[in-house]
């Protein structure tokens, strides 16, 4: 048995192939290929970066609250010892104050899902659908 890559009728395996030549001119057909920064591609890139943007909010909120605390309790024991209120100490206080930070993590998740992912995504799908029924009806 062999794992030589299959060998095209050149005798080239086929990722030794050359890549295609893009061409400005118009197809045949008259219609032009879309531009980068139209149509689905552009709505497909926003919505990667409203994603992104709503990751990284979560992410922080959460995150960045577990190191803050944990930056506390490794630079500032006295602190997390001291009586904070009802004679709890502080570190549990703010322990305690973690699941309040995620579950706000997780709302803010979804508020920025809700406003800003959601219509992007019905956008791209009302885009997809679209260029699927021009597709099929085209000759």
């Amino acid at each position: 048995m062999s794992y030589d890559p299959p060998e095209l009728p050149s005798g080239r395996p086929p990722y030794d192939r050359p890549s295609p030549t893009w061409s400005t001119e118009r197809e045949p057909s008259g219609a032009q290929p879309p531009t980068p920064r139209s149509g689905a591609h552009r709505t497909l890139r926003l919505l990667r970066r409203a994603y992104r943007w709503q990751r990284r909010v979560a992410t922080v909120t959460a995150l960045g609250y577990f190191a803050a605390f944990l930056t506390l309790t490794v630079k500032a024991p006295s602190l997390m010892a001291r009586p904070g209120p009802g004679g709890l100490p502080t570190g549990l206080v703010l322990a305690l104050v973690q699941i309040p930070v995620t579950w706000l993590a997780v709302l803010l998740y979804e508020a920025a899902a809700h406003r800003f992912v959601d219509p992007l995504a019905r956008r791209a799908r009302r885009l997809t659908r679209v260029a699927v029924a021009d597709r099929e009806q085209a000759p």
